[in-house]
């Protein structure tokens, strides 16, 4: 290891696990404080492997040490499963070294040498799956939806490194070709050199699983489009460049850090850009008047909604500990109630996506029925269901309604 460069990516690392074990912030948002790859990197393998670790540690621990020490023997824990076990003993000695440079006090330091020595002596690393790594309710909900093999596939994608994939005109030397026009894979030795012409507004990273609702929705130019629920706003981008300029774009997200990194994105774009609206969905009509809105007027809607995030659990892995099984449901309702509010905004005869990064039934298929049953004037024209582990990216839904036109 390299020693003052690698203990400055540690310490980095266990600050920000502290951060979410407190419940100051999401992954996706300490990633965004993370100012090293390394450190990025030894966060997103520890919340790849946290129930897995957690388990490692129970028996050695008689009660939860602070959150500094606790994290940092997680953190141990982590680099040793992705390690040889003759190598193993270094990392503990590595932890301690860290130990005091986070100013953990001398029995602190003393008691994560202890812990994971026993954890070394104990050798239950070969108990480290896929399955194991998952909530066992989340587990056999899969089992039942979507059957054994179609499960293990998916437990061993979560477990994967994601790929990193960019959006450009042409495809940049350090990435590979993909089969999906405009994107392309990042060589995975050249992150560094990706990041930096993401910085200087080249590329921009992008799942390809973003395409599919604004493929569904089909923008043109000389439309009226709303993108609800928009930020970070990559599927806003897609939107804008199919309409080339012309036309009327509008984008609206609650008030936040989403929001600001909605417009912090399309800061760097030409002007004139989109409409950007703050605003609760449920207020929106309100707000209408001053930015000359009306309901029923706009050609298409697209509202990607707020979901349990099942199929994007190989980049926000702290879905496996945030997530419950009452969300769901929870989730599929106010789900439903979005979509209606969606509608109202749509003219007769124009087009409506709904869409998600969810792999739960309840979430997609029973919502999008439920809406048209109640909704006699909406059909379901089109679905798209991404499955990661056979679409090699994001997954998710897909549902493309229309409205009756007026006679």
């Amino acid at each position: 290891m390299e020693a003052h460069r690698e203990k400055e990516d540690w310490r980095e690392a266990i600050a920000l696990l502290v951060k979410f074990c407190r419940g100051e912030a999401h992954l996706d948002i300490l990633l965004d404080n993370a100012h090293q790859l390394h450190s990025r990197w030894l966060v997103m393998e520890t919340f790849r492997q946290w129930l897995v670790i957690d388990a490692l540690l129970a028996p050695h621990l008689k009660r939860a040490p602070r959150p500094e020490a606790h994290n940092l023997l997680r953190l141990a824990v982590a680099e040793c499963l992705y390690r040889e076990e003759a190598d193993r003993p270094k990392v503990v000695h590595y932890a301690v070294e860290v130990a005091r440079g986070i100013k953990l006090s001398k029995p602190e330091a003393g008691f994560v040498n202890g812990v994971l020595r026993s954890v070394l002596r104990a050798g239950k690393f070969s108990d480290a799956g896929p399955e194991k790594s998952h909530p066992d309710w989340l587990v056999k909900r899969w089992k039942n939806s979507l059957g054994e093999a179609a499960t293990q596939q998916l437990l061993n994608w979560n477990q994967s490194i994601p790929g990193l994939y960019v959006r450009a005109g042409e495809k940049p030397e350090y990435c590979d070709e993909t089969d999906w026009a405009g994107y392309f894979k990042v060589q995975q030795s050249r992150s560094p050199d990706a990041i930096a012409d993401v910085k200087a507004g080249k590329v921009y990273i992008q799942d390809p699983f973003t395409r599919i609702p604004v493929d569904l929705l089909d923008p043109k130019p000389g439309e009226s489009i709303l993108d609800l629920c928009a930020a970070p706003g990559g599927k806003s981008r897609l939107l804008s460049e199919r309409m080339s300029g012309k036309g009327r774009l509008i984008l609206v997200d609650k008030p936040g850090n989403r929001l600001e990194r909605l417009i912090s994105n399309f800061a760097r774009l030409e002007k004139p850009g989109p409409l950007i609206i703050g605003s609760l969905l449920e207020n929106l009509e309100a707000l209408a008047p001053e930015h000359n809105l009306e309901c029923a007027s706009m050609d298409a809607v697209l509202i990607d909604v707020p979901c349990s995030n099942t199929g994007v659990i190989q980049k926000r892995p702290d879905v496996k500990l945030r997530l419950k099984e009452a969300d769901i449901l929870a989730q599929s309702e106010q789900q439903l109630k979005l979509l209606e509010l969606a509608a109202r905004w749509v003219r007769p005869g124009g087009r409506l996506v709904y869409s998600t990064c969810s792999l739960e039934p309840e979430e997609n298929t029973a919502v999008v029925e439920a809406f048209c049953k109640a909704h006699g004037k909406w059909k379901l024209v089109r679905e798209k269901l991404s499955q990661p582990w056979e679409c090699g990216h994001d997954g998710g839904g897909a549902f493309l309604l229309t409205i009756e036109a007026d006679a």
